[in-house]
């Protein structure tokens, strides 16, 4: 009996909480909008956080659009996948309009998520995601790791439900 009750615990998938039930990404689910900078200029985003695939994982769809150096403007759009891996951890993907396919791990701290993504010694980044003024607004901040070990910011937002 004891063998067979272990066989079950290996076996077993492993569950998590579902987008909608996990303390903070129930917070975050449906639209938000804002304003902020991106790669040095003036931005619009819209963010849209939506349970997936089964209320197993938490879709971020982010668009914002920005102007470049030369004043044109431009859009960018990507798709994050996080999935609550119990105990503030998360695990995911991130797929862009850049062609670009990341890996990311996530940590909870309160009301700030820290995601981190890339591939070691090609690129690594930091999006940080807070909830602020009561649950009002979320700040975003978007970072890339520099060969000297420092993050330099490239975007950051504010965003409301909308």
């Amino acid at each position: 009996m004891k063998a067979f009750a272990l066989l079950l615990l290996i076996i077993a998938p492993l569950t998590f909480p579902a987008p909608r039930d996990d303390p903070f990404f129930s917070r975050l689910l449906g639209t938000w909008i804002g304003k902020g900078t991106a790669f040095g200029s003036a931005a619009r985003v819209q963010a849209r956080w939506e349970s997936v695939l089964e209320d197993k994982y938490t879709r971020l769809n982010l668009n914002y659009v920005y102007r470049d150096s030369n004043g044109a403007e431009n859009s960018f759009s990507g798709h994050g996948y996080y999935q609550n891996k119990g105990n503030g951890l998360y695990e995911g993907y991130w797929f862009d309009t850049q062609n670009n396919q990341y890996p990311i791990k996530a940590t909870l701290d309160g009301d700030s998520l820290t995601a981190l993504w890339g591939i070691p010694d090609k690129i690594e980044g930091r999006s940080i995601y807070r909830i602020v003024d009561g649950g009002k607004s979320l700040e975003v901040v978007d970072a890339l790791k520099q060969k000297d070990g420092t993050w330099k910011e490239f975007s950051h937002f504010k965003l409301k439900p909308g």
